[in-house]
């Protein structure tokens, strides 16, 4: 299966990349953006500046990234208001305005084996964020018979799970008249702000004119949250893993809410290691790979 990308990003996206470093490095970056289909750019104490390609890398002549520019870099991120991002920098990345994701490292301060925040912030990973459409329809007719059915996709890390589950998003919500799938009333517990890439509580990724978003908010407890409040027909959420999560993902099976949601692991036997698939709720498991190509390794037709 290959996705379908927008290979450029916009003008405007690019300004709002480049103006998160220092002047010097503007030209450069620029260009890199506008002429390669960048997937990160890497920010480390006294090394030159790495750009992520697909499978590649290289770094940018003539730079050496120092703690003047880390400070730069942070004050754009906060908007000089360092304390206004105290829950961000606690969970160690940032979203942007456009779904750009800024994960952060440097010094933890944990108060009794809890992380608080992060002090003497010195790297950065610029995680670019570009539109993908459609890369879920080759899954629909395993995930959609008469209703949609709860379901795992599962894989290891950059997989493409996170992108098919915003894909699916936008298509429960819209509808897919090809295959006759009807608009649904769609809710996404965003804990970690990923699907939707919420920025002050606008979903900076097009997830569906159906859809309700629960940003920053704990899996389980979340989606008990919208069964109440939002009356959803699916939820979808990524990366469950805990008891709680499975629990109530049952919880809102029972009440007759189809729940999609995503879990790291590369077989089978990691999911059941896990203890992920041994509830009878969920009906099927799509699992990709490190290629981004997926089937279905267990499906139990429910009734209609």
């Amino acid at each position: 299966m290959s996705l379908m990308i927008k290979q450029s990003l916009e003008l405007q996206s690019i300004k709002n990349i480049v103006a998160l470093l220092p002047y010097q490095y503007h030209q450069e970056l620029t260009s890199v953006l506008m002429n390669h289909f960048v997937q990160e750019i890497r920010l480390r104490p006294n090394q030159s500046i790495e750009v992520v390609l697909a499978g590649e890398s290289f770094f940018l002549r003539n730079t050496l990234f120092n703690e003047a520019d880390a400070t730069f870099v942070l004050n754009q991120l906060s908007q000089h208001s360092i304390y206004a991002f105290e829950e961000e920098l606690r969970h160690g990345f940032l979203t942007l305005r456009g779904g750009h994701r800024v994960g952060i490292a440097g010094e933890a301060v944990v108060e009794k084996g809890v992380v608080k925040t992060i002090k003497h912030i010195r790297t950065f990973n610029i995680r670019i964020s570009r539109a993908l459409e459609k890369v879920s329809v080759p899954y629909l007719q395993g995930l959609y018979e008469g209703r949609w059915k709860t379901s795992i996709i599962a894989g290891p890390p950059q997989s493409g799970k996170t992108t098919i589950l915003r894909d699916l998003a936008k298509i429960m919500s819209n509808g897919y008249e090809r295959l006759n799938i009807p608009p649904q009333k769609v809710a996404i517990v965003d804990e970690r702000s990923e699907i939707a890439a919420s920025f002050e509580g606008t979903p900076q990724h097009d997830v569906g004119k159906r859809t309700d978003v629960l940003d920053r908010c704990p899996k389980a407890e979340g989606m008990m949250m919208l069964i109440r409040s939002m009356s959803p027909n699916v939820i979808i959420v990524d990366e469950v893993g805990s008891e709680a999560d499975i629990r109530a993902i049952e919880e809102a099976a029972s009440a007759g809410v189809a729940v999609l949601c995503s879990a790291h692991a590369k077989s089978m036997n990691d999911l059941e290691a896990r203890g992920i698939i041994n509830s009878d709720t969920f009906e099927g498991i799509l699992l990709l790979n490190d290629k981004k190509e997926g089937h279905f390794v267990y499906k139990k037709r429910g009734k209609l």
